[in-house]
């Protein structure tokens, strides 16, 4: 295969190679761009219910434009043998960085964390669920961003399954709900998984562990979760208890969804800053003690210092409310266009639940932005009572940052959320859903 001209990818190398197929890194003839190229074997390829799996795979995939999601481009079928093509990511897996590093350190831990949260938040807010979530199927690019991949047998909520009927996906991150009953998973089955994949990140490695397929199932089922300070005793005690949730037997006592689990993290993140802020203050205070004056000039440092973070924290907090806002405004809109694009069909074609599920969506979806502009003017408020100066220095700074970082569509909701301060400041002109939907568009192109 290697130096074949197929359409127009030019096959370079070999990435991946296992049982079910090779991954090949192609190079496109007519653009100056790479891309993977799965190939599944001949005998897969000629197998019925494999072919039928592998264009589901296709089909996940282009439902799922994110940035944290590994994007397919094309499927198609050259000479019998099918071809799935994917975005080239320049980077190890998961995998391979716990392997080489044996254990991660909480910060990088959660920052990828954190992007397979948004990753799969995202696909289960398009109705898919992963089911085979592990370190193999994350990849790290060179930007130290975990792009998700592989929904190869992903399940669509409210649609036909394509894969057999017994447990699908690798037992070391199986879900008890997984192997008992695979037909009724939902979103929380990825959580558990996403837990697992965590406890592995901390320990370098999985919880359960066993000779065969059905020991290792068996302990997920019965055996209760290992606390991981017995492997990582520098684990804190909030991190331990995330993973222990993560896993729980019971998906009812699990994080509900990717959201909660991300705001539980971030609510995290905070803590720890205001601890290191506290630590500071006290040395400041033991200085005091020694020299009044320097004490004085101190002090004041740390309330304009203190002043400025409470700003960062508002426009950071703003930002991630103004995003959030746009994404579910688009996701009102394309569900809009869908039941538009549903009312010329027969009906007799159409699943009559299609429509009631739409609109039920779009529901959910508009309360949400109605709590979130409420949040979001709520920030802009606070915002008043800081100096207009240290304001409009914290913006400049974090649209830098995020810039720098390449975080553009954050970049953007930062520049309409300091359009809207400044309205707010200078006419007191409110923000509503009009108002919200009129900057998404300017700034996202929604």
């Amino acid at each position: 295969m290697i130096g074949r001209t197929i359409r127009n990818f030019h096959i370079i190398s070999v990435i991946g190679e296992g049982g079910m197929g090779v991954v090949y890194l192609a190079k496109h003839t007519q653009l100056p761009k790479r891309f993977a190229i799965k190939c599944p074997s001949t005998a897969l390829s000629s197998d019925p219910q494999f072919r039928e799996r592998f264009f589901r795979e296709a089909q996940n995939h282009a439902l799922l434009t994110h940035p944290n999601i590994v994007q397919v481009t094309d499927y198609f079928e050259e000479g019998g043998q099918l071809f799935l093509v994917m975005e080239f990511v320049d980077g190890p897996d998961l995998g391979k960085v716990i392997e080489a590093k044996g254990k991660l350190e909480e910060k990088e831990a959660l920052s990828i964390f954190a992007d397979l949260l948004r990753a799969l938040e995202f696909a289960h807010s398009q109705g898919v669920i992963h089911r085979d979530i592990k370190p193999s199927n994350i990849l790290i690019d060179k930007n130290s961003i975990a792009r998700l991949m592989d929904f190869g047998i992903a399940l669509l909520v409210g649609t036909r399954r394509l894969t057999s009927t017994g447990a699908a996906g690798t037992p070391y991150y199986m879900s008890p709900e997984q192997i008992e009953h695979p037909q009724e998973v939902d979103y929380r089955s990825d959580i558990y998984s996403l837990g697992i994949v965590l406890y592995q990140m901390f320990t370098g490695k999985v919880p359960f562990e066993g000779a065969t397929d059905y020991a290792i199932q068996d302990q997920h089922v019965h055996s209760p979760a290992p606390d991981p300070r017995q492997n990582n005793p520098a684990i804190s005690p909030e991190v331990a208890q995330f993973i222990l949730k993560a896993m729980a037997k019971d998906p009812d006592e699990r994080f509900q969804s990717c959201a909660e689990f991300l705001r539980d993290i971030r609510d995290y993140e905070r803590v720890i800053i205001e601890r290191s802020n506290k630590k500071k203050k006290k040395r400041l205070w033991r200085l005091v003690a020694l020299v009044a004056i320097l004490g004085v000039v101190f002090a004041m440092y740390q309330w304009l210092k203190q002043t400025e973070r409470n700003a960062l924290y508002l426009i950071q907090s703003g930002s991630d409310k103004a995003l959030t806002i746009c994404q579910e405004l688009k996701r009102v809109q394309e569900k809009e266009e869908a039941i538009e694009a549903l009312k010329p069909l027969d009906p007799k074609y159409v699943d009559p639940t299609t429509r009631d599920s739409l609109e039920e969506r779009i529901k959910e979806h508009k309360k949400n932005i109605d709590e979130r502009i409420s949040s979001y003017r709520d920030s802009l408020t606070k915002l008043q009572r800081i100096q207009d100066t240290i304001v409009e220095k914290e913006f400049e700074e974090y649209a830098l940052m995020l810039e720098d970082r390449k975080l553009f569509d954050q970049a953007h909701t930062t520049r309409l959320m300091k359009i809207h301060y400044q309205q707010y400041r200078d006419s007191q002109q409110s923000v509503d859903v009009s108002v919200m939907r009129e900057g998404c568009a300017r700034e996202l192109g929604n």
